[in-house]
């Protein structure tokens, strides 16, 4: 059994580490310094940032012109500013010039609304901005496109993790089957539009009372009106899906992924459909947006990939630097399908788990939209009150106007 100096000298030693342990914590604390990298004067400027497809559909020839934002502003450097004062223009292989002018949002667009491209031909996009500086890219032929074999969906089991509770999901895959020429390799991108039809919760019921001193509890029903609650709506897709024919077998392309769908959210609350378009490019540009992707999938960890620089086929004539972005030209092939909801096993979903509510007024300057009004036991009509807008009228999400389509 140890003496009482022993006991002593113990915790003595004890305390010693930790403040040894303390001193050291702040010597290395001190010793961080934020990494500021060197970059050359064209990395720290802004550069122009361009968007533009044309294809064989009608519609006007679109160009988006923005600037990106400077490393060491401090400002968003994901935000661009439009580009408002810039002369642009497509030309063609066959003498055929399409001026393009200033609409929004630094969007271009040609005066004729019904302009469509011609596979075969030959086109070439130019920019010169206010500064002088003028652009262009390279030639961009457009192909043919080969049509979409079929679009359909899978039921799949996903495995969800909530805190201490492992259990299987119902989620939805949406799929495309397509095939290329026997003629080469060929490069696909697709993009989709999805639109669906929901409904908003009919009702929801106030509790308020209650407690020790306070008035007897009471629920109330407070319904949503008709006009607020049925919508559709429609967004493009995000994601970038880019595949090519190398090591298929016949050329053939089959179960590429386009969108999951899970229980979260209400695309399957009612009906949903959506309308995939394809597209041909070459090998440089499917390289350019696998490297997006790296770009976009990065997560910043130290054993990250390193993304390559993102610039695509647009030249400044007077420096020979390039711009952020791509043109490319393609002709579309386009499949749309339908999935009702009872078509599935998926859950109804619902796209309003996080709306709050309150039935007293909300704070001075404070401005809260209203839900719906109830009458209380003595004839009053009570406001009830939401923290957010979308809470209240389907419309902000999307719109009454059924689309033509459906």
């Amino acid at each position: 059994m140890r003496n009482l100096s022993e006991i002593v000298k113990s915790e003595e030693n004890k305390f010693c580490l930790l403040i040894l342990l303390f001193i050291l914590m702040l010597a290395f604390g001190t010793c961080i310094e934020p990494f500021r990298p060197e970059l050359s004067k064209h990395d720290q400027e802004s550069q122009l940032v361009v968007e533009s497809t044309i294809t064989d559909e009608p519609g006007p020839f679109k160009v988006r012109l923005t600037k990106s934002g400077s490393v060491y502003t401090g400002l968003d450097t994901l935000k661009f500013d439009p580009i408002t004062n810039a002369f642009v223009h497509i030309s063609d292989d066959k003498g055929n010039i399409f001026p393009l002018y200033y609409v929004e949002k630094g969007w271009y667009e040609t005066s004729d609304k019904c302009l469509y491209g011609i596979p075969g031909y030959i086109y070439t996009l130019h920019i010169t901005t206010e500064d002088g500086n003028q652009y262009e890219s390279s030639l961009q032929l457009m192909p043919d496109v080969p049509p979409i074999d079929s679009v359909f969906y899978e039921e799949v089991k996903q495995t969800h993790i909530e805190e201490e509770n492992v259990y299987m999901e119902n989620w939805l895959n949406i799929l495309l089957n397509s095939q290329a020429p026997s003629d080469g390799l060929h490069y696909f991108k697709w993009e989709f539009e999805e639109t669906w039809e929901f409904e908003m919760p009919s009702y929801i019921v106030v509790n308020h009372g209650g407690g020790e001193g306070a008035i007897p509890p009471s629920i109330e029903t407070v319904n949503i009106d008709d006009e607020r609650r049925h919508c559709w709506v429609t967004e493009p897709s995000k994601n970038i899906l880019v595949e090519s024919t190398i090591g298929k077998q016949d050329n053939k392309i089959r179960h590429f992924l386009l969108q999951s769908i899970g229980p979260d959210g209400d695309k399957l609350n009612i009906r949903y459909s959506i309308l995939v378009k394809q597209y041909s490019i070459n090998k440089e540009l499917n390289n350019y947006f696998k490297i997006l992707n790296d770009v976009k999938e990065a997560t910043g960890g130290i054993y990250s990939k390193i993304p390559g620089k993102v610039t695509g086929n647009i030249t400044c004539l007077n420096n020979g630097e390039k711009a952020l972005g791509y043109f490319f030209a393609s002709s579309v092939s386009s499949k749309r399908i339908f999935i009702n909801h009872n078509d599935t096993k998926l859950e109804r979903g619902n796209g309003y788990p996080n709306c709050g509510w309150t039935t007293a007024p909300p704070p001075p300057g404070v401005v809260f939209p209203i839900y719906g009004t109830y009458i209380d036991k003595d004839g009053n009509i009570m406001v009830v009150y939401s923290d957010k807008d979308y809470c209240t009228d389907c419309r902000v999400r999307g719109t009454k106007v059924k689309p033509d389509f459906w």
